[in-house]
C-alpha cells in the first residue's frame, strides 16, 4: 500500500508540475498570486523565452475581457439549449429557467446518445457478425439488456445534473474555461488538453477503486453495475446501467478537472458526453488489442475478477499501481489454473503442495 501511496503522490506532484510549467509557458500566468512573477522566470532563460512567444503568436484572441468570455460561454449554452428547446412551445420554454433548460438538453441528448449508440453497436455485433465475434451462448439475452436499459433511463435525468452544474460554474466564472481556442492558442490548447486528461484518467481511476474498495460504496453504489459480470450478460446497454451517484462520481473529475486547469469548455463538454459512446464500447466483450487503449477485453476482466482494470480510456494509471491485468495474461493465468485442477482430479498433488 506504501508504494501505491507514493505513486498517487508522484501522479499529484507531476500534475502540479504540468501546471505550472503551462502557466508559466502561457500569456495569462496565475504564479503572480504568489508573489512569482513568470516573466522574471522566463527572462532568465531565453529557451524559455522563445516557447513563450510561440505560444503567444497563436493566442490572437488573448486580450478578451472576462466579461466578454463569459457571455460567449453563455451564448454558446443558451444555443445549444436550442438544440432540444426548438421541439416544445415558445410559450413554455420561456417558463424554464435556464439550468433547468439545460439540464433537460443534457438529459435528451444522453439518453440519444445511450439508445442510438447501443442499438447501432448491438446491431452490427450481435445480428450482422454476433457467429464470428462471439462463442455460442455469450451474447446477451433480451431479459438482460432490457433491465439495463431500466436500471441506465432510471439514473440518466440524475447523471444531467453533473454537466448542467458545469456550465452553470463557468457561466458565472468560478472555473479556468475559455470560450475560444484563439483565447490561449492552438499549441497551449493541446498542452492543457493533455492535462487536463491526465488529471481524469487519475480521478476516474482513483473513485472507481474506491468504489471496490470501500466496502460499504460497493455494496450501496457499485454493485448495481457488476451484477453484469459475465459475458452473457454484459452489453453495450450496460455502459450506463449504473446507480445514479455512482456514474455522477466516476464522472465528476471531468467537471472538477475545470477549477484548476484551463479549458475550451466545449471541448470538455464533448469529451463528458464522448463517455457515452465508450462506455458502450468498453462492455460489448470484444477485444480490440489497440494498446493502451482500455478497450472490452481489459473491461470484461474488471467485471470478472473486481480488482483489476480499474482505469478509463488507457492502462497507464492501472500498470503505475500494479493493478493491470492484460487479456494475455489473464488468459495464460486461466490456463495455468486449468492445469492444476485437473492435476489435482487426478489424484496429484494439492495446489498448495505445487505452491
Amino acid at each position: 500500500m506504501g508504494k501505491v501511496l507514493n505513486r498517487s503522490l508522484g501522479c499529484i506532484a507531476a500534475l502540479v508540475a504540468l501546471l505550472v510549467v503551462a502557466d508559466v509557458l502561457t500569456h495569462e500566468s496565475k504564479l503572480e498570486l504568489f508573489g512569482v512573477k513568470a516573466s522574471d522566470l522566463v527572462a532568465r532563460q531565453p529557451v524559455l523565452s522563445g516557447i513563450r512567444q510561440w505560444f503567444e503568436s497563436f493566442a490572437t484572441m488573448a486580450d478578451m475581457p472576462r466579461d466578454e468570455r463569459l457571455r460567449l460561454i453563455l451564448e454558446e449554452n443558451q444555443w445549444k439549449n436550442t438544440l432540444v428547446m426548438r421541439f416544445l412551445p415558445d410559450s413554455v420554454v420561456e417558463r424554464i429557467p435556464h439550468f433547468w433548460q439545460a439540464w433537460l438538453r443534457c438529459w435528451v441528448l444522453c439518453a440519444a446518445v445511450y439508445f442510438g449508440v447501443g442499438a447501432v453497436w448491438s446491431y452490427y455485433i450481435y445480428f450482422c457478425f454476433g457467429d464470428k465475434l462471439f462463442a455460442p451462448g455469450n451474447i446477451p439475452g433480451l431479459k438482460d439488456v432490457v433491465e439495463q436499459m431500466k436500471v441506465s433511463n432510471w439514473a440518466m435525468p440524475l447523471y444531467s445534473l453533473l454537466p448542467a452544474f458545469a456550465e452553470w460554474a463557468a457561466e458565472q466564472g468560478y472555473t479556468m474555461v475559455f470560450p475560444r481556442i484563439e483565447n490561449i492558442g492552438l499549441p497551449a490548447y493541446v498542452l492543457y488538453f493533455f492535462i487536463y486528461m491526465f488529471s481524469v484518467e487519475f480521478g476516474v481511476y482513483w473513485m472507481h477503486r474506491g468504489l471496490h474498495d470501500v466496502k460499504w460504496a460497493y455494496r450501496v453504489l457499485h454493485w448495481d453495475h457488476h451484477k453484469y459480470n459475465k459475458e452473457h450478460t454484459l452489453s453495450p446497454f450496460a455502459g450506463l446501467a449504473f446507480n445514479p451517484l455512482d456514474g455522477i462520481m466516476q464522472a465528476v473529475a471531468y467537471v472538477w478537472t475545470l477549477f484548476y486547469c484551463p479549458t475550451h469548455f466545449l471541448t470538455h463538454e464533448l469529451l463528458l458526453f464522448a463517455t457515452g459512446v465508450w462506455t458502450a464500447n468498453i462492455h460489448d466483450n470484444i477485444h480490440g488489442n489497440v494498446w493502451p487503449v482500455m478497450g472490452a477485453a481489459y473491461h470484461t476482466i474488471h467485471h470478472t475478477t473486481y480488482k483489476h482494470n480499474y482505469g478509463h480510456y488507457f492502462v497507464f494509471m492501472d500498470w503505475l499501481l500494479d493493478t493491470l491485468t492484460t487479456p494475455e495474461q489473464y488468459e495464460a493465468d486461466k490456463a495455468a489454473a486449468a492445469g492444476v485442477k485437473a492435476t489435482v482430479s487426478v489424484g496429484g498433488p494439492s495446489p498448495k503442495k505445487l505452491r
